[in-house]
């Protein structure tokens, strides 16, 4: 097999497995407005039960305390989930219940079918007839 077969297999399977993993989620990130990082560290939270504080540092790589970024994506999505949607518990991990994982997935969803619904432009209305008013109706005398 060439190396650049063999080459295009890994990447295709590093691509499934991210999006196994949940990692790279533009639906997730545009929905809750995420940075790449936070996006990322989301995403595992979603697709895994536990997410150890080593599985943040050195898989990720994505802070050098799993605990300072645990906090910033607690703070991010306070708006939408409340501060203590993603509970932890020392020499366990972090984990994220699964009616939260439901409230997330029903506004990915939602957010979904928000971007799919046709935009209303002007061409798809009916042509508006505009009443003429006694204004029109002396411009057009005078030009008869």
């Amino acid at each position: 097999m060439p190396d650049t077969q063999v080459e295009d297999q890994l990447k295709a399977r590093i691509r499934d497995l991210e999006l196994a993993l949940g990692q790279g989620n533009t639906n997730l990130a545009v929905t809750f407005r995420l940075t790449p990082v936070l996006n990322n560290l989301m995403g595992l939270l979603l697709a895994l039960p536990v997410v150890t504080p080593e599985m943040i540092r050195q898989r990720l790589d994505i802070a050098p305390d799993a605990k300072v970024a645990v906090h910033r994506l607690r703070t991010h999505m306070k708006p939408w989930l409340g501060e203590e949607f993603i509970k932890s518990k020392r020499n366990v991990g972090y984990w994220i219940e699964g009616v939260d994982k439901s409230k997330v997935k029903a506004m990915l969803v939602a957010n979904t079918d928000a971007a799919d619904a046709p935009v209303e432009t002007p061409e798809t209305h009916a042509e508006i007839e505009i009443d003429s008013g006694p204004e029109d109706d002396l411009l057009q005398e005078q030009a008869a």
